[in-house]
């Protein structure tokens, strides 16, 4: 069996890390994580539409709170999730895809995609800073869909190669 190239394997397990430590960071800090989503939303009044209403003002910025600790939480389970996946399909992709270009784009996808559960930091961050719609909308354009794409490129990529088997010799 052969190995994955080892910035495949770095940025696989870096996220796994990053899952664990966004784990860590829902369940003992969850008091400081929502005074800072809390403070942000007030440092950002206009982009979230607070007018001043106490009512209307905490059930906006109870929205905004929810969706930023949304926006960690599915980092936390994507990063685990998918770590080891890339790490597995990365390990399929030396081993049983016999052409080398087709291994380096595979590759290049797989690393590329290991990075999607940090859109969901990204949709945490922008979130608060931009406004619930805005933040979200530009988490899952320039962040979720480009890296998501990339990983279901990869896979239907190591599929293909996979069904095709090794080439016959002339």
């Amino acid at each position: 069996m052969r190995r994955p190239p080892l910035v495949l394997v770095f940025v696989a397990v870096l996220m796994i890390a990053l899952g664990e430590t966004a784990g860590a960071v829902l369940s003992q800090l969850r008091p400081q994580t929502e005074r800072y989503a809390r403070a942000r939303v007030k440092a950002n009044a206009s982009v979230h539409g607070l007018v001043g209403a106490a009512d209307y003002d905490a059930e906006v910025t109870s929205r905004a709170v929810f969706t930023a600790e949304a926006g960690l939480s599915f980092m936390h389970t994507h990063a685990e999730g998918l770590g080891p996946v890339i790490l597995l399909a990365g390990t399929l992709a030396a081993t049983a895809v016999p052409w080398r270009r087709m291994r380096a784009i595979l590759y290049a996808l797989f690393t590329l995609g290991a990075l999607f559960p940090l859109g969901y930091l990204v949709y945490a961050v922008a979130v608060l800073e931009a406004g619930r719609d805005e933040g979200t909308a530009l988490a899952e354009q320039y962040v979720l869909t480009p890296l998501g794409s990339a990983v279901i490129l990869a896979l239907v990529g190591l599929v293909m190669a996979l069904g095709r088997g090794r080439p016959r010799a002339a």
